[in-house]
């Protein structure tokens, strides 16, 4: 017997966990070289050889790392996550108290749809955007998406005008609580500029709107910049902002599940925390974490060759498929394949989906997944073994051959 909660929430599976599931089942290999890539999901493959080592370092557990602690992390690794943000993210003066520490950003982000939203409450979030956010704040707990239509013009650049026009006019303009930033953003890999942050603080600020500050991918910028953090600035212009990070892209540590939010405000820190009861991380994967995010001297030597090795992979794909067109991209995992010359309606974007899906065997997003108006963009997420990016360019080679040429 299944519940109708359940039976909802399983309803018209997203094209991503379709492309998954496939992946999964049959994934491309030495061993196996006519599997699937899985080129659809923001996963960092590129630092195992650096990370493996430090994870797999011996780590000593007391008497009080086997019983219960405080659910929303332990207060030795708070300390060091405060340390790690001021001194990596230029997050500035953290109260280590107010850091919450859950199983993955997707759990964070949950609880800030069960804490703070009601039913029907709507969150300001430009397009396209990482399409598993509908699942994390609205299939549960029901909170909405008012979608802000960025233009393929400027390359979904963010713009303050497209939010003051969405917001404007919304029907619901009385229940929109938030906007919602990713900042580098996903997917487009845009380094947000000043300007633009704060024209969106300024917004908040006179429309009375909290301000979620999504920073995942802070350390995973291509050229080299330092991250400038939008929650600081929005923090220090006295704007109710909520801040998100977590190990799962600049430290490709998705399985270790350790997401991080923090408020200023000890009410709403407190609220997150006790959430933490149905998000608990283990003892042992915060051990693992201190011993990575406490050791500077390997931070320094391992950010920016990440950062490094992001940089190169798009180069390596504009190069060798100079036949299809590829949005610039200045940080992340990811960077967005126009093919939007071939799709005059979003049937036309599915077929071509199903194509790679099934005929050459690739996982891209289909940008409809994204919240996109616009048919024929893909996101690609391209931090992946370099025998899988050379087999990546064969496929594409062939597909281009043999179906848009």
């Amino acid at each position: 017997m299944l519940s109708n909660r359940l039976t909802k929430l399983n309803h018209s599976p997203s094209a991503i966990i379709e492309g998954f599931v496939k992946c999964k089942e049959n994934p491309y290999s030495r061993d196996n070289t006519k599997g699937y890539l899985n080129f659809g999901i923001a996963e960092n493959h590129l630092m195992n050889d650096k990370l493996l080592p430090k994870i797999n370092y011996p780590l000593k557990l007391d008497n009080h790392h086997i019983q219960y602690n405080d659910l929303h992390g332990l207060k030795e690794v708070r300390q060091t996550i405060k340390n790690f943000l001021e001194n990596f993210l230029a997050l500035k003066e953290l109260n280590s108290e107010n850091i919450v520490i859950q199983t993955g950003l997707s759990a964070v982000c949950e609880s800030m749809s069960f804490a703070f939203f009601d039913k029907g409450d709507r969150i300001l979030i430009p397009t396209p955007y990482y399409t598993g956010f509908n699942h994390d704040f609205t299939k549960r707990f029901e909170c909405e998406f008012e979608q802000v239509h960025l233009h393929p013009d400027s390359n979904f650049a963010h713009n303050i005008k497209a939010f003051e026009e969405t917001y404007l006019q919304s029907p619901h303009k009385d229940k929109i609580k938030a906007v919602l930033i990713t900042h580098p953003h996903n997917p487009t890999g845009e380094v947000l500029l000043e300007e633009f942050m704060n024209d969106i603080i300024s917004f908040c600020k006179k429309n009375h709107l909290a301000l979620i500050s999504d920073e995942i991918y802070a350390l995973s910028n291509h050229q080299g910049q330092k991250h400038i953090s939008l929650y600081q600035k929005a923090k220090e212009a006295g704007v109710d902002a909520h801040f998100l990070y977590g190990l799962a892209k600049d430290f490709s540590l998705a399985g270790l599940k350790v997401g991080i939010y923090y408020h200023e405000d000890q009410k709403m820190a407190q609220a997150m925390q006790s959430l933490s009861y149905f998000h608990p991380v283990s003892t042992h994967t915060q051990l693992l974490v201190q011993n990575i995010l406490a050791d500077t001297h390997f931070l320094k030597e391992y950010i920016p060759l990440n950062q490094k090795r992001l940089k190169e992979i798009p180069l390596v794909l504009e190069t060798q498929l100079p036949m299809y067109k590829f949005i610039p991209t200045d940080a992340g995992l990811f960077m967005l394949l126009d093919l939007s010359e071939q799709c005059k309606d979003f049937a036309q974007e599915k077929q071509l989906y199903e194509k790679f899906l099934n005929y050459i065997k690739i996982n891209m997003t289909p940008g409809e997944e994204l919240g996109l108006k616009v048919p024929g963009f893909f996101r690609v997420c391209f931090a992946r073994p370099k025998e899988e990016i050379l087999e990546f360019i064969v496929r594409m080679k062939l597909f281009y051959e043999n179906e848009l040429s």
